[in-house]
């Protein structure tokens, strides 16, 4: 469980402007690729602890962001975790609502994470999706909308907690 709230905020703050300069970076090394992998990741788990610890708003957690999703199309190799670009239609693009906390997951467990540059040199987004996820589709998310999850919940401090002992013994909480 996490206590202090505002270390774990203060490093999404962070981690939203070093994502927001990758923007313009047009050079990309094995270890560019390493440390915007670790900023992506450790991102989207301290946002799953803030969560869960309660130190995020309910609105927050389940709002929800408008992405890009490319359906399968039957084509997945179970036995390897390589992409191929035939596994999904790119050419059928449907938009798709997702709630921060559920994006939180796709990162988390997910089975493919590439990063997308329309380009060939600017990293614009990331095609991701869980194991769970990958019989159906592949997302598209955007840095700009990586950038504003990160601070949406790094400035989020709520400032409402309630929590309730229901008559069966269990507790529920709501944070706002």
């Amino acid at each position: 469980m996490i206590h202090a709230s505002s270390f774990w905020k203060d490093d999404l703050l962070k981690l939203a402007n070093k994502l927001e300069r990758r923007l313009i970076q047009t050079r990309w090394s094995e270890k560019s690729f390493f440390a915007v992998e670790k900023e992506i990741f450790l991102g989207f788990y301290s946002i799953r602890k803030l969560i869960e610890s309660n130190k995020v708003s309910k609105s927050v957690a389940q709002k929800m962001y408008k992405i890009h999703e490319f359906p399968s199309q039957g084509k997945l190799e179970l036995i390897t975790n390589n992409f191929k670009s035939e596994q999904y239609d790119f050419n059928r693009a449907r938009e798709a609502k997702i709630s921060i906390a559920l994006l939180c997951n796709q990162f988390i467990h997910s089975h493919y994470f590439l990063p997308f540059f329309p380009t060939g040199k600017s990293l614009l987004g990331f095609f991701i999706c869980s194991d769970h996820r990958k019989k159906t589709g592949i997302y598209l998310i955007t840095i700009f909308d990586i950038v504003s999850i990160y601070r949406l919940v790094g400035n989020n401090y709520p400032n409402n907690y309630r929590a309730m002992r229901h008559a069966n013994g269990k507790t529920s909480t709501h944070v706002e």
